[in-house]
């Protein structure tokens, strides 16, 4: 029986022969080498094992049509007059902890143009003080009201601006909530394609009117967290070198994980992230059918294309399908993958010796600065007054190093007026699924009122206590990981019930945290006649 290796390398020989002289199906547009053509054979069910992804080559060129001409006609100004270097810098990461962003670029300083600086989250600006943390995307879904979530976008655009962020690495249209417990669904907005589409395009009007660039994410189908990466799957001791596949057949693709990403680009987003998952057994961020047929050519995608942290698997390969910026850029592998070090130095090396053609990497580089343009980046910018790092206001610079010892952080606080639309977006998320005797909403005559569980409280460590929030006692404002940023404050269900009741009649309350302590919360729960909050 043939191994699975022996089926691989097969169908990656089958794949290459007939990218390059067969001539099946319909011809890919293609204006950089006439006459050459790729194809599609034959269609694969999603269900069917050894799923694959057709080569779709060359990447297409950024036409700059619509409200993007003037971008384009000013970045290909500047690109013509970019050295090999000064291109590639655009392309690619520093490396994390290189910088004040968890992800920053080269410069090019002799045309104005410090490395770009690219900052989670989905739900503010991550890793500082001084901001605020917006509700989740769930709970802008929740209020069915696309004029919250374009003031949510706004108001996170506004602050990553203040913080000095060319880009904010969101908003989430994927996962789209595939699995239920998904550890990521929270950043995304609905299961539904058609709603998750009008808020995700929403969101990303509302951050771009803020002057700061967008990275719309993930692309497509990432609905697992686990073995994302290899590197989680020899952890369990499996004999596995790629990340986990998404197989979907055509239908699926367009009419689910597709449809809010076409919403997104239609609002205009400037940066689409490919993700960690391989699509139909090739990696996302090296996937030509994917980035260049599906999102350049049929979407019409005028923006650039990044990979996520450690997403980049290749880099001449990655290039050629599609993507034009490789992130972090760390020289070293890590998660199981190879970073940036892929472009850098070797992207240099790859379009001198040929293997990568000078017109490809202008492409991408093109991408990047229109994207830049069209959000005015050129014209207003303020420089970058946090560190990703460390929260001292003297540190270094490089932190990774030991260099560029000075002010790191100015601790500029950009919260403005932001807690009035967060309060009034998580009001009007609420979704009351029961209210036994009209119990709610307090009437301010309440005698006894008792609140029982632990998710009424705060964290005992505070709600900042767990890196990156990844905790689960206590009240959870957010979950954990990429997509959390630090909390000014939290107001918790147990500090506002007793609020509402104390403060304002004097009524009794108390308050049970244990969640094992079943005979006293069935003790308090018959006492209060008038409310219990569970």
């Amino acid at each position: 029986m043939p191994s699975l290796s022996s089926y691989i390398l097969a169908s990656a020989g089958a794949s290459l022969v007939n990218a390059q002289f067969g001539n099946f199906g319909s011809p890919y547009p293609n204006t950089t080498y006439p006459g050459f053509e790729s194809e599609n054979p034959y269609t694969i069910e999603g269900s069917k094992s050894f799923q694959w992804s057709p080569p779709k080559y060359p990447s297409p060129w950024g036409e700059g049509s619509g409200d993007w001409k003037e971008s384009y006609a000013k970045a290909r100004a500047l690109v013509s007059q970019l050295t090999l270097e000064e291109k590639v810098n655009l392309t690619s990461g520093v490396g994390t902890n290189q910088g004040n962003c968890v992800g920053q670029t080269g410069s090019v300083p002799r045309h104005g143009i410090n490395g770009l600086c690219l900052q989670d989250s989905p739900v503010g600006v991550r890793l500082t003080d001084g901001n605020s943390v917006f509700p989740a995307g769930v709970n802008v879904a929740a209020t069915w009201d696309r004029g919250l979530a374009y003031a949510r976008g706004r108001g996170m655009g506004q602050e990553h601006y203040g913080k000095g962020v060319d880009m904010q690495l969101g908003p989430v249209a994927g996962p789209l909530g595939r699995a239920p417990a998904g550890g990521r669904n929270w950043e995304g907005f609905s299961p539904d394609p058609y709603l998750t589409g009008l808020m995700f395009a929403e969101s990303i009007k509302g951050i771009q009117s803020a002057g700061v660039m967008t990275s719309a994410k993930h692309f497509i189908a990432y609905e697992q967290e686990h073995f994302r990466q290899s590197q989680e799957a020899k952890n369990w001791g499996f004999n596995v070198t790629e990340s986990i596949t998404a197989n979907l057949d055509d239908v699926t693709l367009h009419e689910l994980y597709l449809w809010p990403f076409a919403d997104g680009i239609r609002a205009g987003a400037t940066s689409i992230m490919c993700s960690y998952n391989q699509v139909n057994s090739s990696q996302s961020c090296q996937n030509s059918y994917i980035l260049n047929h599906i999102l350049k050519n049929e979407l019409g995608f005028q923006g650039f294309v990044v990979s996520d942290w450690y997403g980049t698997h290749s880099g001449v390969s990655s290039i050629l399908a599609g993507l034009d910026m490789s992130m972090p850029g760390d020289p070293v592998q890590e998660f199981g993958n190879h970073g940036g070090a892929l472009f850098g130095s070797n992207m240099t090396i790859a379009v001198i010796n040929g293997t990568v053609p000078q017109w490809r990497l202008d492409d991408a580089a093109v991408r990047i600065l229109a994207a830049w343009y069209y959000v005015g980046r050129d014209k207003n910018q303020v420089p970058v007054n946090f560190n990703s790092y460390s929260l001292d206001t003297y540190g270094y610079s490089h932190n990774a190093v030991g260099q560029g010892y000075g002010l790191i952080n100015q601790h500029v606080d950009v919260r403005a007026n932001h807690s009035q639309l967060i309060r009034e977006i998580g009001s009007a998320s609420t979704v009351l699924l029961k209210n036994v005797n009209n119990a709610l909403p307090l009437t301010g005559k309440e005698k006894f009122t008792a609140v029982l569980g632990e998710d009424a409280f705060e964290d005992i460590n505070g709600p900042n206590g767990f890196t990156d929030r990844a905790g689960d006692e206590g009240t959870l404002g957010m979950a954990w990981g990429s997509g959390s940023a630090n909390f000014p404050y939290l107001v918790t269900p147990n500090t506002a019930i007793q609020n509402e009741v104390v403060g304002k009649n004097d009524g009794l309350y108390q308050s049970l945290r244990n969640n094992s302590n079943l005979d006293q919360a069935y003790s308090l729960a018959k006492q209060a006649t008038d409310s219990a909050g569970v």
